[in-house]
C-alpha cells in the first residue's frame, strides 16, 4: 500500500475564517486534498509525528484533524497499518456519545445551513401532535439545506420550528454556523436540559430529493429534535431528512 511521505501544502487558504480553530483548517485542506484525488483513496498518510513536524504542529492538533476525517467517514485507521484514506466523498456521522449534549454543539460547528426561508405558521393537525404544541399555536419557520463547511453539495435537508422568543436570534440570520439552541439559551438565559430525539427510515419526498440532488424514490432517515427547557418550554423542533447512504450512528455505553 502506497504511503505519501511527502506532505503536499496544507496552508490554509483566504477562505478560512480567522476564527475557525488550527485542527479544523488542517481537517478542511486534507478534505480538499481527497476530494480533488491529491491524496488518493487506499493511499495512507504519513505518521502522525511525522505530519506534525512537517506542519509545525502539535501532534493533538493533527490528531484532532484526522479525528474529523474519521468522523466523516474518510479517513480510518488500522492498527499495524496506518491511517488510510477512505473515501473521497465526506459521509456524515451522528455521533452522540454518552448522550452528551456539546456533540450536537461540536457537530453544528463544522456545518452550516443556508436558510432558503423563514416565516410564522400556525401549527395544526398531525403536526401540532407530532411538535407537541396546542393546535393553532404560532411558532417561527426556518429551512434550508445543511452543507459540511466548504462542500458545494448538501448532505441533509433542516426544518427548524422555533418558540416566537426566538426571533431576535434569528432574524438577520442567513446562515446557521453555531447550534440554534445554544443561541437560544444564551437570548433568554433559559438552559436547554432535554433533547428528545427520534430517527426513522422514511422514503424521501420527491420536493426535498430534489433540493438534495437526489433522484426520487430515495430512501433516507428522518431525524427529530425536541428541545425543552429547564422550565418545561419547547424552544425548538427540529427536523433533518438525511439519504440513508449519507448517515451513521455510533453510541457509547459503558457498564457501570
Amino acid at each position: 500500500m502506497k504511503r505519501a511521505h511527502n506532505m503536499p501544502d496544507i496552508e490554509t487558504d483566504q477562505s478560512d475564517s480567522t476564527n475557525t480553530p488550527l485542527y479544523l483548517k488542517i481537517a478542511h485542506k486534507l478534505e480538499r486534498q481527497i476530494i480533488s484525488g491529491e491524496r488518493a483513496v487506499g493511499s495512507l498518510l504519513p505518521p502522525e509525528a511525522e505530519l506534525a513536524a512537517q506542519l509545525g504542529i502539535s501532534r493533538h492538533t493533527i490528531r484532532q484533524a484526522i479525528a474529523q476525517l474519521r468522523q466523516r467517514g474518510m479517513l480510518a485507521a488500522r492498527k499495524g497499518v496506518g491511517t488510510r484514506v477512505e473515501s473521497a466523498r465526506p459521509q456524515w456521522r451522528e455521533r452522540f456519545r454518552d448522550n452528551n449534549r456539546g456533540d450536537l454543539f461540536e457537530f453544528a460547528s463544522e456545518t452550516e445551513m443556508f436558510i432558503s426561508l423563514k416565516d410564522r405558521v400556525e401549527i395544526r393537525g398531525k403536526l401540532a401532535t407530532e411538535i407537541g404544541c396546542r393546535p393553532g399555536k404560532t411558532l417561527l419557520y426556518m429551512e434550508g439545506p445543511r452543507h459540511f463547511i466548504n462542500e458545494a453539495a448538501p448532505f441533509c435537508w433542516n426544518e427548524v420550528y422555533l418558540d416566537p422568543i426566538a426571533e431576535p436570534v434569528i432574524r438577520d440570520m442567513d446562515v446557521q454556523r453555531s447550534s440554534l439552541f445554544h443561541l437560544i439559551e444564551a437570548h433568554t438565559g433559559e438552559r436547554i436540559v432535554d433533547i428528545q430525539q427520534d430517527i426513522r427510515a422514511v422514503p424521501i419526498s420527491d420536493e426535498i430529493c430534489s433540493k438534495l440532488g437526489r433522484p426520487n424514490g430515495t430512501i433516507g432517515l428522518r431525524i427529530t429534535r425536541r428541545y425543552v427547557s429547564s422550565g418545561g418550554r419547547l424552544m425548538e423542533y427540529a427536523v433533518q431528512t438525511s439519504p440513508a447512504e449519507s448517515f451513521a450512528y455510533r453510541t457509547h455505553i459503558q457498564a457501570t
